[in-house]
């Protein structure tokens, strides 16, 4: 896959573009966890965004060290046992494995990512910890192919500002959770709009300010792509939050 410039000006990219180089960049992370990305990974990461040292200790090494969320949904989770569970946009699958601990073995999670690279590392990591409730399919959030009405809960931790069509993905969430379904999620989202300093590049939008919106603006997609009592959880600046604009937010919601 050829490799999309940093300084490509986001106006003369296409959304499809743009999502294309979204799934090289987080790819390479798969391949390279050290190298340099235009975003943190790994698990001094992890630490900085409120992940416990216990967690990231029974995790294996590999899967933490390639971590790239927004925030730390975990203790807002509360997956129940034996609940049928989503993580979208998975990476490495530190997340999953998580929840995949908490629905026990009468529970299953599935992990979903567009990194074919990041699905393999997802897979290795269930393997070494042992889970075997938990599996891993490379798909599009916007395309998931799964049933309707298929989970009890879905996850994620900072992928809507990195898509071009956030009602896309937030439409898909809705038709495969189950009535009284829960999502809950960590994203970056902006404390207020960003003008005269907006972003211009692609690399403005690997610093998670390029496709953020504001705390209203999030509530009110959410809302509008029909998910019912969405709700800040948490709201706090964190080690991806470079720009002064930028905060890391815990949402929820559900479906009726």
């Amino acid at each position: 896959m050829p490799v999309t410039r940093g300084d490509q000006p986001l106006a003369s990219m296409s959304p499809e573009a743009i999502a294309r180089a979204v799934a090289e960049r987080y790819g390479r992370v798969a391949t390279s966890p050290v190298g340099r990305h235009g975003f943190p990974v790994g698990r001094l990461f992890a630490e900085q965004v409120g992940y416990p040292i216990d967690l990231l200790e029974w995790a294996p090494a590999p899967v933490v060290n390639m971590f790239t969320g927004a925030g730390n949904p975990r203790p807002y989770v509360n997956a129940p046992v034996g609940a049928a569970a989503l993580d979208i946009g998975c990476g490495a699958g530190l997340d999953a494995l998580c929840t995949a601990r908490e629905v026990g073995s009468t529970g299953a999670v599935v992990g979903l990512d567009f990194s074919v690279d990041m699905i393999a590392r997802a897979e290795e990591g269930a393997r070494a910890a042992g889970l075997g409730n938990v599996g891993f399919v490379c798909a599009s959030a916007s395309e998931t192919n799964f049933e309707n009405d298929s989970f009890d809960l879905v996850t994620f931790n900072g992928i809507l500002n990195l898509s071009p069509d956030k009602d896309a993905i937030l439409r898909e969430i809705v038709r495969t959770l189950r009535p009284g379904g829960r999502v809950v999620f960590a994203e970056i989202v902006l404390e207020h709009e960003i003008e005269d300093a907006g972003p211009t590049t692609l690399d403005d939008w690997f610093r998670c300010i390029g496709g953020a919106e504001t705390v209203g603006a999030l509530l009110e997609r959410m809302s509008r792509c029909g998910l019912t009592g969405g709700c800040v959880l948490a709201l706090e600046r964190n080690a991806r939050t470079g720009h002064e604009a930028s905060r890391s937010g815990v949402f929820s919601a559900t479906v009726d």
